[in-house]
């Protein structure tokens, strides 16, 4: 029987995640959908590169999780440094004009539930949280802002915070002392293996954000997440300690 959409898929051993006091969210293709700001960005680099011969697609689900700037360090066995392709990915996406980044739909809805129920939310990304490209303001934060999410500037650790990346939990680690929780009350939310192995590695919960990755390319042989959601609400099913919703109700 197919599962109604705002439903928790079950895919570890654990159950259904309890006691979860706060959640760490992944950003692209997690919270946000800018696939198509990524593509376009990714063809122009190649094309100022002289790479004609790639294929988008399969180097789209090749670098899933991982940090672009390591991936295109070590592309093509290093020719990647070599022609420049992070600055001109970079630029060819930071310079592109604003709409092309969006939220996934019931995203903003979630995080609103989060906030009334006084969860705290924070973000982990292998994104670079606060950089300037060509003069211009860039970065996480950049599209945070542009998203109407400003709020969680405070609360997200991009590539530049931490010395080890994904799937490497220091980043979760980090968000994790800030948000003043423990692993076991927290569920980390993500789009891929990394975000599974990270949460795993710092003894948190996990959810594969089903709505941001295709049924093809979820690696769950590689990392099995506690519950799979495929879409943001499932997660609002989620019971929340009494005292959390008790802290929410009584702050002014």
């Amino acid at each position: 029987m197919a599962r109604m959409a705002h439903e928790l898929t079950i895919s570890g051993l654990r159950g259904v995640p309890h006691g979860i006091r706060a959640m760490a969210f992944d950003f692209d293709d997690t919270l946000a959908d800018t696939l198509q700001a990524r593509v376009r960005a990714l063809r122009r680099a190649f094309e100022i590169s002289g790479i004609t011969s790639v294929d988008l697609d399969a180097f789209m689900v090749a670098y899933r999780g991982i940090p672009l700037q390591e991936f295109f360090e070590t592309y093509d066995g290093g020719r990647g440094k070599e022609l420049g392709l992070l600055d001109a990915y970079r630029a060819a996406y930071w310079m592109q004009a604003p709409g092309l980044v969006r939220l996934f739909d019931g995203v903003s809805e979630l995080l609103d539930g989060l906030r009334e129920a006084g969860v705290p939310v924070g973000i982990v990304t292998s994104k670079a949280r606060d950089i300037v490209v060509e003069g211009r303001a860039a970065g996480t934060l950049a599209e945070l802002g542009e998203l109407g999410l400003s709020w969680l500037a405070p609360c997200t650790i991009g590539y530049e915070d931490v010395a080890r990346h994904k799937p490497h939990p220091e980043g979760l680690e980090r968000l994790l002392a800030m948000l003043g929780v423990r692993p076991e009350e927290t569920l980390v939310v993500g789009d891929s293996v990394a975000d599974i192995q990270v949460a795993q590695r710092a003894g948190c919960w996990s959810c594969l954000a089903g709505w941001g990755v295709p049924v093809a390319e979820r690696q769950l042989a590689t990392a099995t997440p506690d519950v799979i959601a495929e879409h943001p609400l499932a997660l609002l099913r989620l019971p929340v300690p009494p005292t959390v919703a008790s802290s929410a109700a009584a702050a002014p």
